[in-house]
């Protein structure tokens, strides 16, 4: 359980112009403290150019705000944004109450999260970089003590040493991501030379991108949850096609507005399960009345972690909870987009078939000819590739086939063919 959980709070942000997706944003931190069971009694908003550097909001919004709280004793106040050192420290001596920003419940919703010993790693390293320029007075109480602790050198004060452990905690940390990360790469090496194509699910957190890969491949043991940031790690699962293709697909962390920095950087290797990927299917719920500024978003993150010119397919998911006019005006908006439910399964064919004509596209074709003895050596393939028999009889098989080039490459190379006149 979280440790604000149960906790009253009130949500502020300031905004430089009057648009719509700052409101946006100030509502998806509702949804965000909601995961850590935090109870948003209310939300302010000030318009201006930018934060005050020094209590980010305006001093006279913020006197408003800590009469507000005082009155109606709120536990919380949770900032829209990452704050400086300076402005949390200032905040807190001003509110007199436990402040903290945007990026600290992301990190504590991750921290929750976090089921693997990669994923506890990622998190922790992400605290720590973040907490490193915050610490003060009292100093910070490591979540882990090994790696590399230092001792304490004479007339040494208890924040240097606080610091000095801290950093050296995140190069071990480092040190203990980059093997993971070795390992990592390994697995990904031996899936791409595979011969499988594989497609990332990719979109906005809360899209339903686990439920569809719970729904392609039929597995009832991947963790469906409505609370954010519910997946940290890839899950690769095996989809046949029609036709029988089978591909891997791959459900990842969820995007999110102001991602931080340090948890991109923390669970960078997790990301790059995209860049290896031949198609993104970019999940979008169609019933988020700002399902379009999401989009955008998520478009960003992609190019944040170096996503470019990767083929893209545009999903809404979710049709099932929005009325059918509303369905068809944004049919007609994204004429490319592919339409489904992921928990009824509807539309789930189209999105496959669409997949499949990628695969096809993409593939390289061959016909061969074979002594009727190496049939088997060909089907072993067969899960890679599509077969159109054209001549098949006790003495020799002619195959057209269609794969990935590396697939046809191997069959190629394995095969033992016949030539002109060597069949009787």
């Amino acid at each position: 359980m979280s440790k604000f959980f149960g906790k009253s709070a009130v949500l502020v942000s300031v905004q430089s112009e009057f648009d719509i997706e700052n409101f946006e944003s100030i509502d998806e931190l509702e949804e965000l403290c909601k995961t850590l069971g935090i109870v948003a009694v209310d939300k302010v908003i000030q318009r201006r150019n930018k934060a005050d550097p020094v209590f980010y909001l305006g001093i006279g919004k913020l006197k408003t705000v800590r009469e507000y709280c005082q009155h109606n004793r709120i536990d919380l106040l949770v900032v829209d944004d990452e704050l400086t050192p300076v402005q949390q420290r200032n905040i807190e001596e001003f509110m007199r109450i436990k402040t903290v920003d945007r990026t600290q419940v992301i990190l504590e919703i991750f921290s929750k999260h976090a089921t693997t010993a990669e994923g506890k790693l990622q998190v922790e390293m992400a605290r720590l970089v973040y907490e490193l320029p915050r610490l003060r007075g009292k100093g910070l109480e490591l979540s882990n003590q090994g790696g590399g602790i230092g001792t304490r050198g004479p007339g040494e004060k208890v924040l240097e040493l606080d610091r000095r452990r801290i950093k050296n905690r995140i190069n071990s940390l480092k040190k203990e991501l980059i093997k993971l990360k070795a390992n990592r790469d390994n697995i990904r090496k031996s899936r791409v030379e595979s011969g499988y194509y594989i497609v990332s699910i990719a979109g906005y957190t809360n899209a339903g991108k686990s439920t569809l890969l719970s729904s392609l491949s039929g597995e009832k043991n991947i963790l469906v949850s409505d609370k954010l940031f519910s997946t940290l790690n890839p899950t690769i699962r095996r989809v046949s096609l029609p036709g029988g293709r089978i591909v891997l697909f791959s459900d990842t962390v969820g995007f999110i507005r102001k991602l931080p920095h340090t948890l991109i950087e923390a669970f960078h290797s997790t990301l790059e399960e995209i860049l290896y990927s031949d198609i993104i299917l970019m999940l979008v719920d169609i019933s988020d009345p700002c399902y379009k500024n999401k989009i955008v978003s998520s478009y960003r993150v992609l190019e944040e972690i170096g996503v470019f010119n990767k083929e893209t397919i545009l999903v809404f998911n979710k049709v099932d909870l929005v009325p059918s006019d509303y369905l068809e005006s944004v049919r007609i908006e994204y004429p490319d987009a592919i339409f489904i439910s992921a928990k009824l399964g509807i539309g789930i064919e189209n999105l496959l078939e669409r997949i499949s004509q990628y695969t096809h596209n993409s593939d390289i074709y061959a016909r061969i000819k074979f002594r009727y003895s190496e049939k088997g050596n060909i089907l072993k393939f067969s899960e890679f590739i599509d077969i159109d028999v054209l001549v098949e009889n006790d003495g020799y098989c002619v195959y057209d086939i269609c794969g990935p080039e590396k697939i046809v490459e191997k069959i190629l190379k394995s095969i033992d063919f016949v030539k002109e006149g060597d069949v009787r």
